[in-house]
């Protein structure tokens, strides 16, 4: 019996000396990985993983918030989303909405500075719903955070299904610091870890494996048991790494404010359909007019 459930999907911020073109590219991501699909998606960002003193913290979150304004508040069409979100809203000190929110929406909405060692129950309910929560760990320093981060990710975030870091490039030239990042993308029990990528890229791709972490039981089963897509039929997989560019071009089509994002979808499709030459520079032209 193969299965997949969702996680808390940790989005771990890795210290480092941001550009402002970097913070820009990374609150649009994160706002991206909310809102698709009005966050109904099993590895949809969850939880912001902040590094402890992190100077560029108020910076990311600024931009974040500013994000999400800009997208309307969609409808929660989850059955039990708008009960799901009062009881995580219900008591949180740092609540943030966004967003005005008509009969059957949820504003977009943010939870920050959760205490990690408190038994908040946004570490072990998934928010199936407009939600994303954030907590800082370990310090600005990048080793000591990586290490603390992982460990948080591994005991007390429900799910082992996705996880994502965020990384400067200086950070992943620095043979001390690249080091640590292998051992943390290493250590982290989730099926999927994405280095400066969504997770989901992974997943629609279809090729890699997709699932839980193996170590998961039918006792504590937590994202499921076995793997599904896995076109390649691989054996014995522990998880799917995938990695990529922190600044990507052309721009992810789930980033909010994709000028063209209705042209590519439908240009995807009938290329899906009827593959041609023509129909790959539609996809790549509208791709570009991001």
């Amino acid at each position: 019996m193969t299965s997949e459930l969702g996680n808390v999907s940790p989005v771990l911020v890795v210290p480092g000396k941001y550009s402002d073109a970097e913070l820009d590219a990374m609150a649009r991501g994160i706002a991206g990985m909310v809102v698709q699909n009005a966050s109904f998606n099993c590895n949809a960002a969850k939880m912001l993983v902040t590094p402890r003193g992190f100077p560029q913290r108020s910076a990311l979150l600024d931009r974040l918030r500013e994000q999400l304004s800009r997208v309307p508040p969609r409808n929660a069409y989850y059955p039990g989303a708008l009960q799901r979100y009062a009881a995580l809203t219900e008591g949180a000190v740092h609540v943030t909405r966004l967003g005005d929110a008509g009969v059957g929406e949820l504003p977009w909405t943010l939870i920050t500075e959760l205490d990690p060692e408190s038994d908040a129950p946004q570490f072990t309910v998934e928010p199936f719903c407009s939600i994303l929560s954030e907590v800082s760990v370990g310090s600005a320093d990048p080793v000591e955070f990586l290490a603390s981060a992982t460990a948080f990710a591994n005991d007390k975030l429900w799910g082992t299904l996705s996880a994502m870091l965020y990384v400067t490039p200086l950070t992943e030239r620095d043979a001390t610091l690249s080091a640590a990042l292998d051992r943390a993308v290493a250590a982290l029990r989730y099926g999927t870890v994405g280095v400066n990528q969504w997770p989901a890229s992974a997943y629609a791709l279809a090729t890699a494996p997709w699932g839980g972490h193996p170590s998961a039981t039918l006792s504590d089963v937590q994202s499921g048991l076995g793997w599904v897509h896995n076109a390649l039929l691989l054996e014995n997989v522990e998880k799917t790494v995938q990695r990529g560019p922190l600044r990507a071009f052309p721009a992810p089509p789930y980033f909010p404010g994709h000028r063209s994002l209705h042209h590519l979808g439908r240009a995807l499709a009938d290329f899906e359909a009827v593959p041609s030459a023509v129909g790959l520079a539609k996809v790549g032209y509208f791709a570009v007019r991001s």
